[in-house]
């Protein structure tokens, strides 16, 4: 008997063209081959420090929204990474950087794009819905920052901030969320599981779009 196909494989193989433009994106490239610049990264700093304090709201709607005090106590884990963990390398790397905000765009219609649609989506959504969009999110880290730490990596700050998605932390959050989406669906109606890749294919195109800004002049 064939082995069925998961609900999250079935998102990845429907959207596997957005889900490759964002494995093969510029910015993954260049620094796999150890050619993006100072200026791009620390531009993409502002950008994703910006969107982490984003995250936090969003981890706290699945909190909220999260069926059983099992996914809340986890949740709550992930909340605290977030605000104790991810939050302090930001700092930390901007002060050692000395990247002064002035210096830098705080956002773009891109970046706002991303950020305010994955407000949205988790302040009107369901918890299936907030899975979806950090699936699509932590997923997408996870692999192509597994790949990239292959690498040798000349510069420290780009080297531990790869190194930091494809830890076992991060992996085993980015599992967590594949599992969870995965029970989510098993009986869910087929128009829900449509809405859903649509959904993911879109938060893909956000990434790609997010990504594309750090280059803009």
């Amino acid at each position: 008997m064939p082995q069925r196909t998961s609900f999250t494989e079935r998102l990845l193989a429907e959207n596997q063209e957005l889900w490759q433009g964002m494995q093969q994106h510029r910015f993954v490239t260049d620094i796999e081959q150890g050619v993006l610049t100072a200026r791009i990264f620390n531009q993409y700093l502002v950008f994703e420090g910006d969107f982490v304090a984003t995250a936090i709201k969003i981890f706290s709607y699945a909190v909220i929204k999260a069926p059983e005090i099992r996914q809340q106590r986890w949740l709550i884990g992930v909340l605290d990474a977030l605000a104790n963990e991810q939050m302090a390398y930001f700092e930390c790397v901007m002060t050692k950087r000395n990247i002064s905000l002035d210096g830098y765009r705080r956002s773009s219609p891109e970046v706002y794009r991303f950020s305010q649609g994955m407000l949205r989506a988790a302040e009107t959504g369901s918890y299936a819905e907030i899975l979806t969009l950090m699936f699509a999110a932590e997923w997408m880290y996870y692999h192509w920052c597994a790949r990239v730490s292959q690498n040798e990596i000349e510069s420290p700050d780009v080297k531990d901030w790869v190194a930091m998605h494809a830890e076992e932390t991060f992996i085993s959050q980015a599992n967590w969320l594949k599992i969870e989406l995965d029970c989510c669906a098993e009986n869910m109606p087929e128009r829900e599981k449509i809405q859903l890749s649509e959904l993911y294919a879109q938060v893909l195109q956000w990434e790609i779009d997010f990504h594309s800004a750090a280059y803009e002049v």
